[in-house]
């Protein structure tokens, strides 16, 4: 919240904010964890205290939000082995040190000066421009603050800033540096190359001995996922209106009700040709009346069909009010006299018209059916879920419920996570991400809460769980099979490449090679570093780029059975323009990552000089893992 109030008002405490608390918003989903601990520090920073509520009061914070922002969940030990909690308690001790040097250095910023600038934050300004005191406080009380929280958490956050920002303050990279980076990153390049391929029949069939190893070395490959049999039962809309009967009575009142959704405007094709002056869109008209044609004198202008016809629009899809009043009196291929709107003086000419249109009852009826029924879908729905939760606290099977009410049920026999099958074919799975997600958080005979995606419910349960297993040998014999030979494949090019290379260095042509390989030469031009394309990926960039101008690379392809032979050619260097935007943005770049690295490089003596200690005992209560370090 004092983040947003800081950005609204475009304070200058963002890059505080960013350096200290970016790596705290990194995860989400951690259960309440911090309860019951006793209130001794967790760190001490020189005088300053971190207690374990307020770093559980953080990092609940921090998750919370990226839970907003990504509607994802993380388990507490994937957040844990992603460093999350560690990450969360540095940024909290580099804080507090910062707070600390503040205090040593005796800074502070005045009550009168953070009101001002509340005061002129539009975030607590009404409609008319002035500070709202009862909105500051309302939004103040919605994010648990008030008046006094809110001074002191902008008094410590500018402090902060002042210490932070004189890090950096005058920090200008030198032009040579900007200079260089600028050629590196523009500098292009052209390719001269040909391809060489090879096939499982130019290598060795895979030996009983090379598929065991190739098997036992790589386990994940062949391992199955864990399968899951899963029964659903649901209830949308769609499922029940078909059988919703809407009386004669229902349908007239629902006609008159979305009346207006059954009318069609007026349309018509208007041709419009535009004029710089009143007189000489007067001129183009006598000409007109005299019998020129009017596209003619549209192309005379320079104008082509496209551009003078606007077709089949409404009166008010036209968005200059006097050319829509004018091109709507017309009569169907009369021409207008010179209009003058507010953004064009034109001539208008209507060459279709169709008129507007309301239709019938009887011509609206099966759509209208399927409307309201729809809309009694919505309001049946309830009573479905409250009989099946009835039938579900009674023990009744999910079959039997589905049937007794009427509604899909589905027994998925064996499921994974990515959705397939153990054939590898996609599986149909009733609102299948979320579905997919819930299951696998849930297992045999736990009763698990409906889904509820929009206007609908989806219950579940996990009939069987099939545990992740490595696949037996035989199973998967042709697939090891096919994997042996693909590595083959891939040192053969790369010893064939290597050679090929290693002959243009010692005094062979491309030319040469080429004819002997039967392959074509081929040039690519304009290549930039880190810039892919159909015919270069990344590794022949990087390849071409990692040689002087008129040298030998090679790169195999994706395909895993083709290799180009390369000769990188003129290098072109793009001239270096310290005015241009991309210069500019570069010299922005720089500064960025040169204020972060002085700001990191900063935190690290400050926190040297005032001294940090860690209760490592109560860290290891917090983390649950008694070998943890901060």
């Amino acid at each position: 919240m004092l983040e947003m109030f800081r950005n609204a008002g475009k304070s200058w405490v963002a890059k505080v904010l960013l350096m200290l608390l970016a790596g705290s918003f990194a995860v989400w989903g951690i259960r309440d964890i911090f309860g019951g601990f006793r209130s001794s520090a967790l760190a001490t920073i020189g005088d300053q205290e971190i207690s374990s509520q307020q770093y559980g009061n953080s990092f609940r914070q921090a998750l919370q939000n990226l839970a907003q922002q990504t509607g994802q969940n993380l388990t507490t030990e994937d957040a844990r082995k992603m460093g999350v909690d560690r990450s969360i308690l540095n940024n909290l001790i580099q804080s507090a040190a910062i707070d600390a040097q503040a205090s040593n250095l005796k800074l502070s910023i005045s009550k009168e000066m953070i009101a001002e600038e509340a005061r002129a934050n539009p975030i607590f300004k009404d409609s008319k421009g002035n500070f709202d005191p009862q909105l500051f406080a309302r939004l103040l009380q919605q994010n648990g603050l008030n008046e006094e929280m809110f001074v002191a958490s902008e008094s410590r956050n500018r402090a902060r800033a002042a210490i932070t920002d004189a890090v950096d303050r005058g920090f200008t990279p030198p032009n040579t540096l900007i200079e260089a980076l600028y050629r590196y990153r523009n500098e292009q390049r052209d390719a001269k190359y040909f391809t060489i391929a090879a096939g499982a029949a130019e290598v060795t069939a895979p030996t009983d001995e090379e598929l065991k190893k190739q098997y036992e070395a790589t386990p994940a490959a062949y391992t199955a996922p864990e399968y899951r049999s899963i029964a659903i039962m649901k209830v949308e809309p769609s499922d029940i209106a078909p059988r919703i009967t809407i009386s004669a009575d229902e349908l007239t009142a629902g006609y008159e009700k979305y009346k207006h959704d059954y009318f069609t405007p007026e349309k018509r094709t208007i041709l419009q040709i535009s004029f710089p002056t009143m007189d000489e869109a007067k001129k183009a008209k006598d000409r007109i009346a005299a019998g020129e044609d009017f596209m003619a004198i549209a192309k005379e202008r320079g104008a082509s069909d496209a551009d003078i016809t606007f077709a089949d629009k409404s009166k008010a899809e036209f968005l200059d009010k006097a050319v829509a009043e004018a091109a709507f009196k017309l009569n169907r291929d009369e021409v207008s006299e010179p209009v003058s709107g507010s953004l064009v003086i034109a001539l208008l000419k209507a060459t279709k018209i169709a008129p507007e249109k309301q239709a019938t009852l009887d011509e609206v009826k099966p759509d209208l059916t399927k409307r309201l029924q729809a809309e009694r879908a919505v309001d049946e729905i309830q009573s479905i879920y409250d009989a099946v939760e009835d039938a579900r606290a009674a023990q009744t099977k999910f079959e039997d419920i589905a049937k007794a009410q009427g509604i899909p049920f589905t027994l998925i026999p064996a499921v994974s996570t990515a959705g397939l099958d153990p054939t590898g074919k996609e599986v149909d799975v009733p609102g299948k991400q979320e579905m997919l997600k819930a299951a696998f958080a849930s297992d045999v005979g736990i009763e698990n809460d409906a889904l509820t995606p929009q206007d609908s419910y989806f219950w579940y349960e996990v009939r069987e769980v099939t545990p992740s297993a490595l696949k037996p040998l035989n199973a998967v014999k042709a697939q090891v099979t096919s994997d042996v030979t693909a590595r083959k494949i891939r040192e053969l090019l790369t010893e064939h490449a290597t050679g090929l290379v290693k002959s243009l260095d010692g005094g062979s042509t491309l030319e040469q090679l080429a004819t002997e390989a039967k392959a074509e030469i081929k040039t690519a031009r304009g290549l930039k570093r880190n810039e892919a394309n159909t015919d270069f990926d990344v590794p022949a960039v990087t390849a071409l780029f990692s040689v002087p101008e008129n040298e030998f690379a090679w790169s195999l392809e994706g395909d895993g059975k083709t290799a180009k032979i390369m000769q990188s050619q003129a290098v072109l260097a793009e001239p270096f323009d310290s005015k241009s935007s991309a210069a500019k943005e570069l010299v922005q770049s720089v500064k960025e990552a040169a204020s972060k690295d002085l700001l990191t490089t900063y935190l690290i003596a400050l926190q040297g000089q005032i001294g940090v200690s860690i209760n490592d005992a109560l860290w290891q209560q917090i983390s649950g893992n008694p070998n943890a370090t901060p």
